[in-house]
């Protein structure tokens, strides 16, 4: 199976959850993710904004704001390939529709000091426990997860996306932990102090 073909499958598989399971199975990763100790001590962290039949991260957004935590944002810049992140001070007034209609930071948001990052909270289709992930095809957070190999990343994934193996190459940047309905599961990358 092409990556292409396993993407749309992940996605056929996501996009099948019925809306009122899927209301409860991200409420548990929530709680799965606020009760992690890595995200208790998380001061400054990255969170991408969900799209589509994603992992709903508004309320996550929210509370870690109310918490008193910095939560930055990706804006993707589709000339150059680039992702930067921006401070929001709410989801509701922060953000407009941006590349591929996702909703990204108000040019006015302040780029976020990216020395102090504690964790990344990728997006992905498809994960596995060595820390695989099936992102969209872009490379987007590849590349900015190999360039701050030094900080934790993380997924929030339903148990059913996490296979036993994934087509990845070695520009693919593994993750150190998925956070699903299930638990926090750290992964080989992790484990193995791997860092790519």
């Amino acid at each position: 199976m092409t990556k292409k073909e396993l993407r749309e499958r992940c996605e056929f598989i996501r996009s099948g959850i019925p809306a009122e399971e899927k209301i409860i199975l991200d409420r548990l990763i929530e709680r799965n993710l606020f009760e992690w100790p890595v995200f208790q001590k998380t001061k400054y962290f990255s969170c991408y904004i969900s799209f589509r039949s994603e992992i709903d991260t508004n309320s996550i957004m929210e509370k870690a704001i109310d918490m008193g935590k910095t939560v930055v944002v990706p804006k993707i810049n589709t000339g150059t390939k680039k992702m930067n992140f921006y401070i929001i001070n709410d989801t509701k007034n922060c953000l407009t529709e941006g590349a591929y209609g996702i909703l990204e930071p108000l040019d006015s948001c302040k780029e976020a000091d990216y020395g102090k990052l504690d964790l990344i909270i990728a997006p992905g289709l498809a994960f596995t426990l060595r820390g695989g992930r099936l992102g969209y095809g872009g490379g987007y957070y590849d590349r900015f997860l190999g360039s701050h190999s030094n900080m934790h990343s993380c997924v929030l994934t339903y148990d059913c996306l996490i296979l036993d193996s994934l087509p990845v190459k070695e520009n693919d940047i593994p993750v150190d932990y998925l956070i699903s309905e299930s638990g926090v599961k750290v992964t080989e990358n992790e484990r193995h102090g791997r860092r790519v």
